[in-house]
Formats: C-alpha cells, sequence, structure tokens
C-alpha cells in the first residue's frame, strides 16, 4: 500500500478500512448486516461502522469490540443510541465490557502518521479476508 501524503490522509485511510471491516465482519454470507441498535438489517455497503463510544477517542477508535454495522439512520441522525449499543456490546462480550472500553477511552493516546498507516494496511488485509471466505 502507498504512504500517505500526511498524518490525516493517513487517519482517513485507517478509518475507511476500519469501517468496511467491521460491516463485512458483521455480514452474512449474503452481505446483509444487521444494526446493533435497532435490529434493521440492510446490505453491509449500505450500513455505517458505529462506535459505542464515539471515535473522537483516539483510544478506542480502533477497538474492534466498541464497534459494530449501525444503520445510517442509528448512528449518523439519533445519536448512535449509545445506551443501546453498551446493551449490544454487553450481550456480545460480556457484562463488564462495556466498563472497560469506557475506561480504555479515557486514556491520552495519539497516533504517528506511520500508526495510521499499519492500521490501515491490518484492517484493508482483514477485510479482503472476510470478503474471500464470506465470497462478497
Amino acid at each position: 500500500m502507498r504512504k500517505s501524503k500526511n498524518k490525516s490522509l493517513a487517519k482517513a485511510k485507517a478509518d475507511k478500512y476500519f469501517s468496511e471491516y467491521i460491516r463485512l465482519r458483521d455480514a452474512d454470507s449474503n452481505g446483509i448486516a444487521t444494526c446493533c441498535t435497532c435490529g434493521k438489517r440492510d446490505h453491509w455497503k449500505q450500513m455505517d461502522a458505529g462506535h459505542f463510544i464515539t471515535r473522537d477517542r483516539l483510544a478506542t477508535r480502533y477497538h474492534e469490540q466498541n464497534c459494530h454495522a449501525q444503520c445510517r439512520l442509528c448512528n449518523r441522525f439519533q445519536g448512535g443510541h449509545q445506551y443501546k449499543h453498551a446493551k449490544h456490546v454487553e450481550e456480545m462480550y460480556g457484562r463488564d465490557v462495556p466498563q472497560e472500553i469506557l475506561e480504555l477511552s479515557q486514556q491520552v493516546t495519539k497516533y504517528s502518521q506511520a500508526e495510521f498507516e499499519l492500521h490501515a494496511e491490518r484492517y484493508r488485509e482483514a477485510a479482503a479476508d472476510i470478503r474471500s471466505c464470506k465470497g462478497l
């Protein structure tokens, strides 16, 4: 993968591939994902990768248990339904996990351009693996 021209572009690339990975991870073999907060089902390309703790918190921005397929209405226009998302995280990973993610999100984290590029490459490859396995 080509290096980004600057840190902002590297961050955008990491976000793009992380989002793609999450939506593919949460999709079935037909490419249909279910919104973690309202249950709406749609093609993974029509869904968002919604964060339980906002992605403004770099410590949990690329935390896979913090992010799940979410319909655009819930994620973009209804504030992400954090409480419902927390319940989903609890059901998926265990009762203590939402609190653990919340505590982790409080850590001050800074990524270099190279670290963003590593995230981008990791999730680009992971998304490609899922596409291959699911035939998407």
